[in-house]
């Protein structure tokens, strides 16, 4: 660790490729994994009182695997951020925005645990169906955190990463309070949404 310290220290351009390569990995993942968190809640409203498809199932399955490694991939580049900073950079550690942003892909990761461990086999289950028939309002409410969790804590990161001006300055904790008001509001409103449209006719029932 010592000798990687000062190699580290006595090699700003190996720092600077170093830093540069993780901001790349860090974007892509960010792409991968709100391009496919937005494409997925906008299946799942678009086809909520259509007949789940087998096809669709597979589309939706096929999509999560890119939010999966988009997760994998910011995991990889927020861990060896962290690991830079302590060895080349540690003054960077005391920047609350970074233990917020590592707090909210923790909430992302576990969301995405349940995603896959409920919310899929719960589409699967649906085929032949609409996608919300015979659901519970207790269910339904599930669903619909679920997703606005993932669109949220996906697109939160990415704010987060565009405003230097918070740097040093908004704390940890204000940050994760406005986090969950948005996350509040946001179910809110795709509550509403949802319940404004239940009465709407069925498409593709025939």
């Amino acid at each position: 660790m010592a000798v990687l310290d000062y190699t580290l220290a006595s090699a700003p351009a190996l720092v600077s490729y170093i830093r540069t390569t993780l901001r790349l990995v860090h974007f892509l993942g960010l792409v991968l994994g709100l391009g496919g968190a937005v494409f997925l809640d906008l299946i799942l409203s678009r086809y909520r009182r259509m007949r789940v498809s087998a096809e669709l199932v597979g589309h939706i399955e096929w999509v999560s695997r890119f939010v999966a490694l988009g997760l994998l991939l910011l995991w990889i580049s927020g861990l060896g951020f962290l690991a830079l900073y302590q060895v080349a950079e540690p003054e960077k550690l005391m920047n609350p925005k970074i233990w917020a942003k590592l707090t909210i892909v923790s909430i992302l990761t576990a969301n995405g645990l349940v995603i896959h461990r409920f919310v899929l086999p719960f589409v699967r289950g649906q085929i032949g169906s609409p996608l919300l028939a015979g659901v519970s309002a207790g269910t339904k409410g599930a669903l619909i955190g679920c997703g606005v969790i993932s669109l949220v804590s996906w697109g939160v990161p990415v704010f987060l990463g565009a405003a230097p001006q918070l740097n040093f300055v908004v704390p940890c904790a204000v940050i994760l309070a406005a986090y969950a008001l948005l996350l509040a509001q946001a179910f809110l409103i795709a509550s509403l949404l949802m319940r404004d449209r239940a009465d709407a006719p069925l498409h593709g029932a025939t």
